[in-house]
């Protein structure tokens, strides 16, 4: 998958179509998105909201190249994301998308220098993994292992590492769900600034209503639908959040 050609801020990096996922159990059909139709925008900072079951966390793995829609398209960059293809989507993973998870998923028995280069060792425009870290504010703690970090700081090693293939996309699923309060605003204000200051187009799905002032834009679900989908018209600083 190659992406060329001069980028307007006004493109929509991915649009989908029609998108529905239903999930096969057996006897049981379970739909998880129906006649999903959005558009993300690039370098846009995005929310997606809803409660657990709403299908955010489908909708975000479809747009990842991690799951398939069973309807409907996703296109990236106005190109079919051919979810039939494991060698395309293995590409485009590799390639365009930074993953953060509620989970850091770290490895213990490297340092967290070690973990980002991980990904700097395989990317084909790298920033080095001290830049990675300083911009999330790891500098000084990038000898240290996962098991001489405090949760907000593992997530910040793996928004690091996210990050540092240059991602054109960094998708959040929940990344301060197993955190308190004033962690978690520590790794929102690190989500913030790399949107801000990469221009990296940003989606984090969340529960937490507090969490969307921070955005550019607010898509709601509930029961695999789309209910509402607004521009912030106040955004905030991560210094003001509340929850």
């Amino acid at each position: 998958m190659k992406n060329s050609g001069k980028k307007d801020l006004k493109d929509p990096v991915f649009e989908t179509k029609k998108l529905g996922k239903i999930y096969d159990m057996g006897q049981v059909k379970v739909p998880a998105l129906t006649d999903i139709n959005v558009r993300f925008f690039r370098s846009e900072f995005s929310v997606l909201l809803g409660p657990s079951g709403s299908g955010k966390s489908t909708l975000l793995n479809i747009l990842g190249g991690l799951d398939s829609p069973s309807s409907g398209e996703v296109l990236f960059n106005k190109r079919p994301l051919r979810g039939d293809q494991d060698a395309d989507l293995t590409e485009f993973r590799r390639k365009y998308v930074g993953f953060v998870f509620q989970f850091y998923n770290l490895i213990p028995s490297l340092t967290a220098e070690e973990n980002v280069k991980l990904v700097t060792d395989i990317s084909d425009n790298p920033m080095s993994s001290s830049d990675a870290l300083e911009l999330v504010g790891l500098t000084e703690r990038k000898d240290h292992f996962p098991s001489q970090l405090s949760g907000g700081e593992q997530q910040r090693v793996a928004i690091a590492r996210a990050i540092a293939k240059r991602p054109e996309i960094l998708l959040c699923d929940e990344p301060t769900g197993a955190l308190d309060f004033q962690t978690g605003k520590i790794v929102l204000d690190a989500i913030s600034k790399i949107n801000r200051e990469l221009g990296t187009t940003t989606i984090i799905i969340t529960h937490n209503v507090s969490i969307t002032s921070i955005a550019d834009r607010v898509v709601e679900m509930r029961d695999g639908l789309i209910i509402s989908d607004k521009q912030n018209p106040k955004k905030t600083s991560t210094e003001s959040l509340h929850w």
